[in-house]
């Protein structure tokens, strides 16, 4: 093989690589950055880390990383995927799309019947502005500005007397 060819097809076997994060994700740049353990011990540092337009999240150590290098360079490298096998949900049906978060679990979980379930780990949700819905809210217990629906009771209702809790 001629050293030009043999310098191409290098590059392209040198183009991707698997490799794992050894380190907190540098927040500061504008593009959040990595330092990247591939194969054969080679180690990159402050590798950029690409993410989908309107998504964000912060790799922690030990993720799996997918890393593309401009033209088979080594020291051009972008992560274009990350993933973290520790936290991985396992119980989704062929078809189902889940957000979550690895270490906690949890999850906003599109299910293949087409409902959606939000499962917070710490069962707390909390939502900022108006809240409207074109269906049946089921729970509980409600409690707005502090008073409880299932004992608050009204004055003058019932002929001067107080309502009595709901039934």
């Amino acid at each position: 093989m001629t050293a030009p060819l043999m310098r191409t097809a290098r590059r392209v076997m040198m183009a991707l690589g698997i490799g794992r994060q050894t380190a907190d994700t540098n927040e500061a740049p504008n593009t959040p950055t990595v330092q990247v353990a591939l194969a054969a011990g080679e180690l990159r540092s402050d590798v950029p880390v690409m993410q989908e337009y309107g998504l964000a999240s912060r790799p922690v150590p030990g993720s799996d990383l997918f890393v593309a290098f401009i033209g088979g360079d080594r020291t051009r490298g972008v992560v274009i995927a990350t993933g973290d096998q520790r936290g991985r949900p396992k119980d989704l049906q062929p078809g189902e799309v889940c957000l979550f978060h690895p270490s906690t679990g949890s999850r906003i979980w599109l299910k293949t019947d087409g409902s959606i379930a939000i499962a917070p780990f710490n069962g707390k949700t909390a939502v900022t502005g108006d809240l409207t819905a074109s269906g049946t809210i089921t729970g509980n217990e409600v409690v707005a500005q502090g008073v409880k629906l299932s004992s608050h009771e009204h004055s003058n209702g019932n002929e001067g007397q107080d309502t009595g809790p709901p039934v």
